[in-house]
């Protein structure tokens, strides 16, 4: 997608107002989200196997030297999930990012299973993953609410075992053509107590 096209669907016009647009989007009314939503995909002529913002915020938003931020190429994405397979579980990932490996890894077990195959149930295809960057937390939710993908996020440092938020995205209806929603959990909840 467009830089232009992302901003005005998202009504900025500078990539850093991306994050705080994504969270809107993500804290509005269901039926104002998924309205946006819908955009989203008509724009991205409802192509879900990759992660739009990547391009953008590679480019604009990274903390490199700060954060040592950088992407896994797509290419990488599609080796290491041929390596690891594609049966149903849990896809566990301590350096989201914007989502990426996960969204690879969503896509090709969607192409290799019919979409109301009882395997392919959102719920049967967890994710947990943490993320450290402010900037990033938006865009990886998003990405995972619009792909109906259910699991666990934690914004915080997996090597320090630091949470500053936790996230359950939900999906309610357990479709894989459905959208989940973003449920921000108790910040004093330990992460074991997260568990569905």
């Amino acid at each position: 997608m467009k830089p232009e096209t992302l901003f005005k669907i998202l009504g900025i016009n500078d990539a850093l107002d991306l994050p705080d647009a994504v969270w809107k989007v993500l804290d509005s009314p269901l039926e104002e989200r998924n309205a946006k939503y819908a955009e989203l995909l008509e724009a991205n002529d409802y192509d879900l196997s990759r992660d739009w913002f990547q391009e953008i915020y590679e480019e604009e938003l990274a903390q490199r030297k700060k954060n040592k931020q950088d992407f896994t190429p797509p290419e990488t994405s599609t080796i290491m999930n041929k390596i690891v397979g594609l049966g149903p579980g849990t896809i566990h990932e301590p350096t989201a990012g914007t989502g990426g490996l996960i969204i690879n890894a969503w896509h090709h077990r969607q192409r290799s299973r019919l979409p109301w195959a009882l395997d392919n149930r959102p719920s049967r295809n967890m994710i947990t993953c943490w993320e450290l960057s402010d900037r990033s937390i938006p865009l990886l939710l998003l990405n995972l609410s619009i792909r109906g993908i259910m699991g666990y996020v934690y914004h915080g440092d997996i090597l320090e075992q630091t949470v500053k938020a936790k996230y359950i995205v939900l999906n309610m209806t357990d479709d894989a053509l459905g959208f989940s929603d973003v449920i921000r959990a108790n910040a004093n909840d330990s992460i074991k107590e997260m568990k569905l």
